[in-house]
């Protein structure tokens, strides 16, 4: 491959030999191979690094050593036949030298990932994340996104997405997704490696693909269909929550009923009895008896009182004349036409016109059976009734519209009727009916006094809730609860106090392990005397010479000092070759740092905020609690008084103490003269003390242990900060820690430029050097000669010894763990 033409020649043979082995995909076979057992270990072993060698070849040779997109492409491919897992399950059991191909493949795949995003980054006006994981599909979009998205090219972007959407992705569609693979690899290539020939580059670009492209077009005109269907769906959608509504209503009409409440709307329906006595003074009916009763029929109903007489000057045969239209054999539809006033023919075209002889010659029974009516008589009759009872006309909200609309909008998503909510609230949501979202969502909705007085009003003349509108009476029924506000905010306490704890630990452990790593850390402690000594020495004979020790901020100094040799050169540059040469050991530091990276998400302020927060929500509830017991022992008096027993209840729950008083405001809770006998029933449905009780035991216990922790994380912090010399009351975990993550980002940058330069340096030497060993015309030699590179060839390439710059590096910097490093001596 080291020949001209010779990696094109490896790419051409794979390609070809994809038809005859029946694959998909090249590669397909090297990746099974990898995979499989080879009779005894040791020809596994040797087998495996053979093709590790050729996989690391193909990635370091030709085209692919000196482009980036190239070995990208190359190596995308060995990852979807999953490559990456291969060599994770390679890694349990293997020799050295398979370790060392299985580590410079991650190695050259990690530095060109690197590579990449920098160079993209470079190129934006953002900082991009530059850890991005190529196989994570969730990753790979939102780096493309971030980086589109502030450029002409994100519509294009999003489009296209969006026409993936449509793709179908069943086995019969496959073909379509290989063609929008094989697209946007030539694409990509095209357009990274200049005015080369791709299909001198890459044979497989050149193999044509039958697609029969009619059958691929029809099954993309699904889009139109599944366009159709998803604006069908939305329309459901609205439409089901409107019903959602309608049934929301209902529900609440009926829970009127059940709960014995006045309904003053059967007075509406009152020409149904055959008695003329007051409605309110008859039983309240009930829905058994209302599906009893009858249709209307006009022969048993009160004749109507005469018309009035007619007005002065008026013709009254005009208004007695009544048209001989026969009566439709059943119900049938409404013409919804404008009927002219009988003193307003005369002198039009209708005052002469005799429709009555047209019935004759009219098939009345086809016109009867044509438009008839979707509901039978009897049925229409019932749906009136139905209307009129279950729906009466509703009142004007008082609420202020837009608040009224977006609490309309807040039930509809919540999907319970205003006795379930009542119910939950009640039961403090030991159901878990209440989403966590909804309860915050209600929290905005507190009814005020004044709007509970208008709705009272509007019912005093009413005479039902029932007239009121849904935010109306949502407000109407939670105003009915006592101190409904302080329940809720126990409720929203209760359901978000654990997940709230739940965040908080892992800034505990993230700060407390990285103080312990930072003053355990033996790497740290060499890379310090390292950094004193070259810094004294610099320093000899100033006034900041001869020094014992220095702040740990000024480690982020060290980047200042700049070459005299080279511009792009500072004094870390020097620090980083020192370390590779005498002290490798220390290139390991950043990985043993890995969580003072954590440590940084968090502030100390953010923290003690929260604790702070949880131990005032949780007095809160503790206060709300005693109230509710004072006054669940004072029921309980009263009853007793009313019995005339002497002996009075002591309290069954003592409340927990909580040290700071709080003041929880005026009583939310309206009761507007209920009944005794709802008022017992609400007391007993009420689980506020039990729920409450069982809550408080928890988490109590969860706030102390959360509190010790931070009283242990606070402890080693200090500790810590006063190993590096610092005050710890003066800094935060995030400023602290962020000292060390800036000092080890701006030690992996300046290695990797040195790394860099170096191959680039030797790049040259390495393919003049290759092309001697490995590279002999047919005409300089004998075919002796020719085999004996050959084999030399292969055995280079199965030793490392071809990739020997590469895996000096490896070993210095990012091999996989797996072997304890000989020790090293101390520096200070």
């Amino acid at each position: 491959m080291t020949t001209d033409g010779g990696h094109s020649a490896v790419l051409k043979a794979f390609t070809d030999a994809t038809t005859l082995l029946g694959e998909r995909t090249r590669f397909q076979k090297l990746v099974d191979e990898l995979h499989r057992q080879h009779g005894q270990p040791r020809d596994t072993e040797r087998v495996r690094v053979a093709l590790m060698s050729l996989i690391n070849a193909l990635l370091k040779s030709g085209p692919a050593e000196t482009s980036l997109e190239f070995r990208l492409h190359l190596r995308y491919e060995l990852l979807m036949l999953g490559i990456g897992e291969v060599i994770d399950q390679l890694r349990t059991q293997h020799g050295q030298a398979l370790e060392d191909h299985l580590d410079l493949f991650e190695m050259m795949r990690h530095e060109d990932e690197l590579d990449l995003t920098q160079s993209s980054a470079s190129t934006s006006d953002q900082s991009m994340d530059l850890n991005v994981d190529v196989e994570n599909p969730s990753q790979v979009v939102e780096y493309l996104q971030r980086r589109l998205e502030h450029t002409v090219a994100f519509p294009r972007f999003l489009s296209i997405l969006q026409h993936l959407i449509l793709v179908p992705t069943d086995e019969r569609h496959l073909n379509i997704w290989r063609l929008f693979d094989l697209i946007i690899q030539q694409l990509s290539i095209k357009t990274t490696l200049d005015d080369s020939n791709i299909s001198d580059v890459d044979p497989s670009f050149n193999k044509s693909y039958d697609f029969e492209m009619d059958e691929v077009l029809t099954r993309l005109r699904t889009q139109n269909e599944c366009e159709r269907l998803e604006k069908e769906l939305n329309e459901a959608k609205d439409e089901l929550d409107q019903e959602r509504k309608k049934v929301m209503e209902l529900e609440n009409r009926l829970s009127d009923i059940q709960d014995g409440m006045s309904l003053s709307s059967f007075s509406r329906v009152s020409d149904l009895s055959t008695t003329s006595s007051d409605p309110r003074q008859s039983p309240t009916p009930t829905i058994s008896s209302i599906a009893s009763i009858p249709p209307v029929q006009p022969p048993r109903m009160i004749p109507p009182p005469p018309p009035p007489p007619p007005p002065f000057g008026a013709n009254p045969l005009a208004q007695t004349v009544k048209k001989k239209v026969p009566k439709p054999a059943s119900s049938v539809r409404t013409l919804n036409w404008t009927k002219l006033a009988n003193d307003k023919v005369k002198g039009t075209v209708w005052e002469n016109v005799n429709e009555e002889k047209l019935y004759d010659q009219l098939d009345l029974t086809i016109l009867c059976q044509q438009f008839a009516a979707t509901k039978t008589e009897s049925e229409a009759s019932t749906a009136t009734l139905h209307k009129r009872f279950f729906k009466p006309e509703t009142v004007q909200s008082v609420i202020e519209p837009r608040r009224s609309q977006n609490c309309t909008i807040m039930l509809s998503k919540l999907k319970l009727s205003h006795k379930e909510i009542r119910n939950a609230l009640l039961s403090m949501d030991e159901k878990q009916k209440l989403p966590k979202d909804m309860i915050e969502q209600m929290l905005k909705y507190i009814p005020t006094k004044e709007e509970l007085q208008l709705i009272d009003e509007t019912l005093s003349k009413n005479k039902t809730p029932a007239v009121l509108p849904l935010a109306d009476r949502f407000f109407y029924e939670v105003g009915q609860i006592q101190r409904y506000e302080q329940r809720l905010q126990c409720l929203y306490t209760m359901r978000t106090f654990q997940e709230r704890v739940e965040e908080l630990v892992p800034y505990l452990n993230a700060v407390s392990k990285a103080s312990t790593t930072l003053t355990s850390s033996k790497r740290l402690k060499q890379l310090l005397a390292l950094l004193l000594a070259i810094g004294n020495y610099l320093n000899f004979g100033k006034r900041m010479g001869n020094a014992m020790g220095f702040t740990i901020g000024s480690i982020n100094q060290v980047t200042n000092v700049r070459s005299s040799l080279k511009a792009d050169r500072n004094l870390l540059h020097y620090i980083a070759e020192i370390i590779e040469n005498k002290f490798p050991d220390l290139l390991r530091i950043k990985r043993e740092l890995q969580c003072v990276f954590e440590a940084t998400k968090f502030t100390k302020n953010e923290m003690e905020q929260e604790i702070k927060s949880l131990q005032s929500a949780l007095c809160f509830v503790s206060a709300e609690l005693r109230i509710h017991q004072q006054k669940l022992m004072e029921t309980k008096k009263q009853a007793f008084i009313n019995n005339n027993n002497n002996n009075l209840p002591e309290p069954e729950e003592k409340a927990p103490e909580c040290s700071d008083e709080q003041d929880h405001g005026h009583d939310s809770g309206v009761e507007t003269g209920e009944a005794p006998k709802r008022q017992s029933q609400r007391q007993k449905a009420d689980k506020f003390i039990a729920m409450v009780s069982g809550f408080l035991r928890e988490a109590n216990k969860a706030l102390n242990a959360l509190e010790t922790a931070h009283e242990d994380t606070q402890g080693k912090f200090t500790e810590c900060a006063r190993f590096f010399a610092e005050d710890a009351s003066k800094s935060s975990p995030d400023q602290f820690f962020g000292v060390f993550t800036r000092f080890l980002n701006q030690f992996s940058d300046c290695y990797a430029m040195v790394l860099k330069e170096r191959e680039d340096q030797e790049r040259v030497k390495k393919q003049t050097i290759s092309r001697t060993l490995f590279s002999r015309k047919v005409n300089r030699g004998k075919r002796d000669d020719k085999n004996k590179d050959f084999e030399r060839l292969i055995d280079a390439l199965q030793t490392g010894e071809i990739f020997s710059e590469d895996l000096s590096r490896l070993r210095m910097s990012v091999r996989h763990p797996k072997k304890r490093p000989t020790q090293q001596p101390a520096i200070g």
